[in-house]
């Protein structure tokens, strides 16, 4: 199967600013410009005035660095990743072993985040159903300490 839809551009043309790279990724020109001022760009370019100049081969850089990042890799993790790209092939297996690292870090923050889902769901039909009816609260816990100490919340609204 082709890798093409995440597969790295290898144009070098500077053709993007800051502001167009920003609106492509939805990231802040902050973000980016920390993401460089870090190292994490490999062979960004600059104008003689010193703004920055990306092609699709530091767009690329940057997704991926992104969403290292968004996986919680550390800054210094990512380095260490750019480092080994950087040195070639000898490094895929390093390479390799924390990208499988960082699926299953968040495969479990997807897992956790499905159970923050459900908890929300519940409290948004709950809430759904206060509001058409104009009932009382019985599932605030300040609700339940001041007026209402025995009433315990069922599962009447699980989504």
């Amino acid at each position: 199967m082709p890798l093409t839809k995440f597969q790295p551009s290898s144009d070098k043309t500077p053709r993007y600013t800051i502001k167009e790279v920003s609106e492509m990724l939805e990231l802040s020109p902050y973000t980016i410009r920390y993401y460089d001022s870090v190292g994490l760009i490999p062979s960004l370019c600059r104008t003689d005035k010193k703004i920055r100049l990306f092609s699709g081969y530091t767009i690329s850089w940057l997704r991926l660095v992104h969403c290292l990042r968004m996986t919680g890799l550390s800054i210094d993790g990512v380095k260490h990743y750019i480092d080994l790209c950087l040195q070639g092939d000898d490094t895929i297996p390093e390479r390799a072993e924390l990208i499988f690292q960082q699926e299953a870090i968040l495969r479990e923050q997807i897992r956790v985040l499905k159970k923050q889902m459900e908890v929300l769901k519940y409290k948004k039909k709950y809430y759904q159903e206060l509001l058409r009816s104009s009932r009382r609260d019985r599932c605030n816990p300040v609700n339940l300490m001041q007026q209402e100490p025995n009433i315990v919340c069922g599962d009447d609204y699980d989504s």
